[in-house]
């Protein structure tokens, strides 16, 4: 069973990507979500793309490539709320197929234990592969198992290594960027539900191994923080003149990282998805 699992978490791309077929997509029902064949079957390769399950693409790689198959009206997708556009992935474009958009193309996202979770946007199940990759390529590392529970709470990854202890449990942050399609001037980047934050910092803090936080770019690093300096009973008190350096790219990542010792035990150490590809 476990083999079965992660064999859809293969590396390989030596497939070519095909275009997907449109079975069950009959005329009648592309016209009620007001779609063409290109179109549902391309919200069709993108949900399989998440799912690990399109022949030819990994989820390292940009989605152009999958929307260079198909001709779609893109704005138009998106207007309808079927589809959503993710220009700043470290420097990559992706898509997430909202609920219409699956129910239009009649595939659904998967999700459960070693896929992901139901509600995660595209760019959280890339820093989740990414990060599955980065320690996986580590000699003492066994395997990260992705979306496990444990004691009524979700890990988005937890390391074990070759004698089976877990060495790292990880929090993966996608959240909002200003790189961004469609995002404007007076918006917030980052991820608006500070509590949830708190939630994910005190289950690293009470799992065993490191503490690992990746997130997607310096943005979503300082609004990680923010909310953490703002909790209630949370041992981490960061500078805001540190961390407003940390959001403008003043102050490195990296940096920041040799200064965690003196900052609680749920927070090792912060990874952005560019240093996991640079890592690769």
């Amino acid at each position: 069973m476990f083999r079965e699992t992660m064999s859809r978490h293969t590396d390989s791309t030596d497939i070519s990507m095909r275009k997907i077929g449109t079975a069950g997509l009959t005329r009648q029902h592309l016209n009620e979500h007001g779609i063409t064949r290109d179109e549902g079957a391309f919200l069709r390769a993108v949900v399989k793309a998440v799912n690990r399950d399109l022949d030819g693409y990994s989820l390292i790689d940009s989605m152009t490539n999958i929307k260079s198959k198909y001709d779609i009206d893109e704005d138009k997708l998106i207007e309808q709320g079927q589809l959503k556009k993710h220009s700043g992935v470290a420097r990559r474009v992706y898509y997430s197929v909202c609920p219409a958009g699956q129910e239009a193309c009649r595939t659904t996202k998967e999700h459960g234990f070693m896929i992901g979770d139901r509600g995660d946007d595209t760019p959280h199940r890339v820093g989740v592969e990414l990060t599955r990759r980065y320690f996986e390529a580590r000699d003492e590392v066994r395997f990260c198992e992705i979306s496990s529970r444990e004691d009524g709470s979700r890990n988005d990854l937890a390391v074990i290594n070759t004698d089976f202890e877990r060495i790292a449990t990880v929090e993966v942050e996608g959240g909002r960027v200003s790189a961004d399609y469609g995002f404007e001037e007076g918006m917030k980047s980052g991820i608006n539900d500070y509590d949830s934050i708190r939630h994910d910092y005190r289950v690293l803090a009470a799992a065993d191994g490191e503490s690992v936080w990746v997130v997607r770019n310096h943005e979503i690093a300082a609004n990680v923080l923010r909310a953490l300096n703002a909790g209630n009973e949370i041992d981490v008190h960061v500078p805001h003149d540190t961390i407003r350096g940390i959001e403008s790219t003043r102050v490195k990542v990296g940096e920041f990282n040799d200064e965690l010792e003196t900052q609680g035990n749920g927070l090792d150490r912060f990874l952005t998805f560019q240093q996991l590809r640079n890592m690769l």
